[in-house]
């Protein structure tokens, strides 16, 4: 299966993973590399791993050991409204560019104001 193929599956699904462990937790996956002894996010956040990859493949010729990595978020834990949708626009917004970078026309949700 191509990265088209792999991009449009991921998209079927509009919203983060729900993390069992967590309560109220959820997933966002990114993508990072190591730079001067450190963990940086190169690229994310993305609704699902596979987008993800997706992203990390493509990385790879610019970045060595570009790999996804998940992070878990709960709003329990620190909560903020703003947050949690500047997130989730952050991440409609990734996908955007992904797509863009795959050629894929990707019809956007509005966001809601």
């Amino acid at each position: 299966m191509g990265y088209k193929d792999r991009f449009s599956e991921a998209c079927k699904i509009a919203d983060f993973t729900a993390n069992p462990i967590a309560i109220s937790g959820y997933d966002v996956w990114n993508v990072q590399c190591v730079q001067s002894g450190r963990h940086v996010d190169i690229d994310g956040p993305f609704f699902t791993e596979d987008e993800a990859r997706i992203s990390a493949d493509l990385l790879r010729g610019s970045y060595r050991g570009v790999k996804a990595v998940a992070a878990c978020h709960c709003a329990a834990w620190n909560p903020d409204p703003a947050r949690e949708k500047a997130i989730r626009i952050q991440g409609l917004q990734s996908r955007e560019m992904l797509a863009r970078r795959l050629g894929v026309y990707l019809p956007m949700p509005q966001e809601i104001i």
